[in-house]
């Protein structure tokens, strides 16, 4: 009677033993799934953010050609000793926009994948990059377009004769009373809000290439990451 109960007592023991042993292999054998599925995530979305810096480095190349035409066309036209040219105004007259590329940095965020990135240092660029120097731009654009807009309001005082657009991807020339050009050239509160635009201008330029300095870290941090 005691070898049976001894007998029954062991198949139970082992019985549970073999039940503990399954349902801890089944959750290890998930955790190594899940896993596997958040480095394949973790890969995939760095492979997308790799193509979106590149979209940004060639953004952030535009904006430096772009706002130092600008600024180039503000100094031109309040500098009377130069002989004035409708694309003084026009070039200058426009504002300017961020176009931002974090589809994938946020899927990373999103999905946890970013926790699976080994190297800390890129973990940390990521978030300066996307956080850090996007605010900086989005700071100094913000106070680009209120100059726009000032700049913009003050013009309507003044009496445009004509516009002339000369087809897609070019200038649109804005051609002011003649009368008008020389009070335009002479105005105190337009040069005062031109010269604190061009400012802004100048700071999205330092910005841009802050930006570009940390997109070829990125680069490299990333590609360390995928090949490791």
């Amino acid at each position: 009677m005691k070898s049976i109960l001894n007998t029954l007592g062991f198949r139970y023991i082992f019985e549970i033993i073999v039940i503990v042993f399954s349902v801890s292999l089944s959750f290890y054998i998930q955790d190594v799934l899940n896993d596997r599925e958040k480095i394949e995530q973790k890969n995939k979305g760095l492979e997308g953010v790799l193509i979106e810096l590149e979209k940004d480095n060639q953004h952030f190349g535009f904006t430096d050609f772009y706002n130092k035409q600008r600024i180039n066309y503000i100094d031109s036209l309040f500098n009377l000793s130069f002989e004035f040219k409708p694309k003084y105004i026009s070039g200058m007259w426009g504002s300017y926009e961020l176009l931002e590329n974090n589809r994938f940095f946020d899927a990373l965020v999103s999905t946890g994948a970013i926790e699976y990135i080994k190297s800390n240092e890129l973990k940390s660029e990521l978030s300066d990059y996307y956080n850090l120097e996007y605010m900086k731009l989005k700071s100094a654009i913000f106070s680009d377009n209120l100059c726009f807009n000032r700049f913009s309001e003050r013009l309507t005082n003044f009496k445009i004769d004509s516009i002339k657009w000369n087809g897609m991807g070019k200038l649109a020339l804005h051609h002011f009373n003649p009368n008008d050009i020389k009070k335009i050239r002479k105005d105190t509160k337009l040069k005062s809000t031109a010269l604190d635009w061009s400012m802004y201008m100048r700071m999205e330029i330092g910005y841009s290439n802050d930006a570009k300095k940390r997109i070829i870290l990125l680069q490299e941090l990333i590609n360390q990451e995928l090949n490791n």
